[in-house]
């Protein structure tokens, strides 16, 4: 998702950066006798990154970490740092 939004205000920026200047005014006195005409940038889809699945961690590979981390007496604080987490932007 942020790899999409990120390619997007990419894109917005780079379109809002080739706007040309507005003509002076000796240059609006002339009559227009011809049209430029601008490509529109071409806009590449972004590749789907290729995922070895079964190369992502999974609940097994935190059990024991976990066992050795959460105690009863440290576990509300734990799921406080979780939530703060989870909400950070």
């Amino acid at each position: 998702m942020n790899r999409a939004f990120a390619l997007a205000l990419i894109v917005v920026t780079l379109i809002a950066c080739d706007k040309k200047e507005a003509p002076s005014s000796a240059d609006s006195a002339k009559p227009a006798a011809t049209v430029e005409a601008t490509a529109a940038p071409s806009v590449v889809a972004p590749v789907a990154p290729v995922v070895d699945v079964s190369t992502l961690p999974v609940e097994e590979d935190f059990e024991a970490d976990a066992e050795k981390e959460l105690t009863n007496a440290n576990l509300t604080a734990k799921l406080d740092e979780l939530d703060k987490e989870i909400s950070a932007p």
